[in-house]
């Protein structure tokens, strides 16, 4: 085959490539969309079943995040022996039926269940596609393609703010009768209205070829091995310093992404604002913060990775957390509406920026047959630590501290905010020390 053949051919593989992150970046907006919705609709649930704010930070954080994280490691592990597109196909349309769910429930224990189906079908999605990514690009382009996969995260976190408050808009005075489940207030009505492009993107996943894996682990024979939990977790801990710190810094970071689920009923209850308007006023710094950030931390580490700088992702880990912190704390105190969207911004693009470097350093670090394992253990210590406390420190002190007392909310966010960031920092730091002896020595 001449050269110029197998250019094309190359060239093909990687524009397929492409259209696969863009997939399965869809898939990671619906996610998102489907996991931040409920933070829209707060007042109303719980009007609807006499919830206090700690009751629903249960809702939006342990009920999702525990069983996401419980079931990250076993699909880690079906990540690394099984079909991941099918894997991938199957999440999405689990925790679409499990969103349309949340509106049809009828009280605090079934929202709380079909919040724990949200997650059990989410905990499928990256640890899957962190590693079909890992196979269809080469090293030097990773980091962007995990930049343009996570930037579902802020589309659809994004459009439930932006097209979450519209909805809900329109539909404020609709009803539904259906049949078994009897009327539906406009707000489950939204949930079922999201549910709904799920189903039809686990179908188009299920086209997705399923490339051969690469860079595999072998033994002293040269024969490849197969990785058991017990192998990834001896590999962890003869590394235990870097990696226990990257996951629980990176964990810590996360409490800022995730009390965000906070920030449109702040809004609405500190400028007594409609859901049309903290919607946008959220969702769109959400959008143009978050890609920001992600587009620039993405090309930061595909540069940085050509030319040679193996410790780039934890390097701009540590440093992005030192940049979240003084928006986290000073926005929700603000006076003025649009310095606090001007904060939200801030806040968003830091946040993004690290975002993969979690899963870009495990792909430096750790052999093929061993990823999906270790990327689900990072998203396990991102659950037990940023999507549980996230929501839940916000809404307890609001709760407990405050009495849920007029114009709190933003104290309680500043509070939360300024508790978790000096550990973020010292971890990531000790961790980027850790990493650049294991990965430079290892190399």
């Amino acid at each position: 085959m001449s050269s110029e053949n197998v250019q094309i051919g190359e060239q093909k593989s990687l524009a397929y490539a492409w259209g696969v992150a863009i997939c399965l970046s869809l898939g990671y907006a619906l996610s998102f969309l489907d996991r931040e919705l409920l933070s829209m609709v707060i007042t109303p649930v719980k009007e609807s079943f006499g919830l206090s704010d700690f009751q629903v930070s249960l809702l939006l954080g342990p009920a999702f995040a525990i069983f996401y994280t419980v079931m990250g490691v076993p699909l880690g592990w079906a990540a690394d022996r099984y079909n991941r597109t099918k894997l991938v196909a199957a999440g999405i349309a689990l925790w679409s039926v499990m969103t349309a769910f949340c509106g049809l429930s009828a009280n605090f224990i079934q929202i709380f269940i079909a919040r724990i189906g949200v997650g059990v079908g989410e905990a499928v999605l990256t640890p899957s596609s962190v590693s079909l990514l890992s196979d269809y690009f080469p090293k030097n382009k990773l980091p962007m393609a995990l930049s343009i996969y996570s930037i579902g995260l802020f589309i659809g976190a994004g459009m439930a703010g932006i097209g979450g408050g519209i909805v809900l808009g329109v539909l404020r005075d609709v009803t539904w009768t259906l049949p078994f489940f009897g009327t539906l207030e406009y707000w489950q009505i939204v949930f079922l209205i999201a549910a709904t492009p799920g189903i039809l993107l686990a179908v188009i996943i299920l086209s997705i070829r399923e490339p051969i894996r690469k860079e595999m682990a072998v033994d002293e024979a040269g024969v490849e091995q197969t990785a058991s939990f017990s192998m990834a977790f001896s590999y962890m801990w003869e590394r235990k310093k870097m990696f226990l710190c990257l996951f629980i810094g990176g964990s810590m970071v996360a409490i800022i992404q995730y009390q965000a689920y906070w920030y449109p009923e702040h809004f609405m209850r500190n400028w007594d604002w409609t859901p049309a308007q903290a919607g946008p006023a959220v969702g769109t710094p959400t959008i143009f913060g978050g890609i920001a950030g992600l587009l620039l931390g993405g090309y930061y580490m595909s540069h940085q990775s050509k030319i040679g700088n193996k410790d780039v992702a934890l390097k701009l880990a540590f440093l992005s957390a030192i940049g979240i912190g003084i928006p986290a704390v000073i926005m929700p105190l603000l006076s003025s509406s649009s310095m606090a969207i001007a904060g939200v911004t801030m806040v968003k693009f830091f946040v993004a920026m690290p975002l993969i470097a979690g899963t870009t350093a495990i792909r430096m670090a750790v052999p093929n047959q061993m990823r999906g394992q270790f990327t689900a253990m990072y998203f396990v210590a991102v659950g037990l630590v940023g999507a549980t406390l996230g929501p839940v420190m916000p809404g307890y002190i609001n709760t407990y501290i405050f009495g849920e007392g007029t114009g709190t909310l933003g104290y309680a966010l500043a509070i939360s905010a300024a508790m978790t960031l000096p550990f973020s920092t010292t971890l990531l730091w000790i961790s980027w020390g850790e990493y650049k002896k294991h990965v430079f020595n290892d190399a």
